[in-house]
């Protein structure tokens, strides 16, 4: 091959590999700012909440019995995602951040505040909690301990590698943390077999 061709090989490969980059974007995340769909007074402060998101994907935040569930884009009622919330008492964090590849998000990461009321060790955490996006098929993914080493590193690795192949019918997210702990002793809603998940 000679050098002018092989040159081309090379600009081609790194306009692909440029073009195959995931990048992230951020939006906030801030109920005071959101517009009230429902209020559920029976529910404490329970309602349903349409907020901003990027362009073309707003944020649908859903609570009640104090714990908080949260769905993306214009098939939000209809993703998994809008069923899965943790067992113990939970709120969201103020800030998203999407994984963008082509311009398009691929998943999203949230970090949720949990209590479980007990009082004891472990009772509050944080956990980063990594979303796949893909039309109705959205669901969590996996839980990052925010203690655990590298906790956003490791959140954007399993963002990025797990948006495609992760079956949210069939498999159930994986939980990053120095301590043993399976997924269905801290959240509910997964998997999510049969869908739509809720209703319009």
């Amino acid at each position: 091959m000679g050098k002018f061709a092989a040159l081309i090989v090379l600009g081609l490969s790194a306009t692909a590999a440029a073009a195959d980059e995931i990048t992230s974007v951020y939006s906030d995340l801030d109920l005071k700012t959101c517009e009230a769909l429902e209020l559920f007074p029976d529910e404490g402060e329970g309602g349903v909440w349409q907020c901003k998101g990027i362009e073309g994907f707003d944020v649908l935040y859903l609570e009640g019995d104090l714990r908080g569930y949260v769905a993306f884009g214009p098939e939000a009622r209809s993703q998994c995602t809008s069923a899965q919330t943790f067992g113990a008492f939970n709120s969201p964090g103020p800030k998203i951040e999407w994984r963008m590849e082509n311009g398009k998000p691929i998943a999203t990461i949230l970090r949720w505040f949990t209590d479980n009321g007990s009082g004891e060790a472990n009772a509050k955490q944080n956990w980063l909690v990594v979303t796949k996006l893909n039309g109705k098929d959205a669901c969590r993914t996996a839980l990052i301990d925010t203690k655990y080493p590298n906790a956003n590193s490791v959140a954007r690795g399993m963002a990025d590698e797990n948006s495609r192949g992760f079956n949210c019918e069939k498999d159930v997210p994986k939980v990053v943390s120095q301590r043993v702990i399976k997924a269905e002793e801290i959240m509910s809603g997964a998997p999510c077999p049969g869908g739509p998940y809720r209703e319009e």
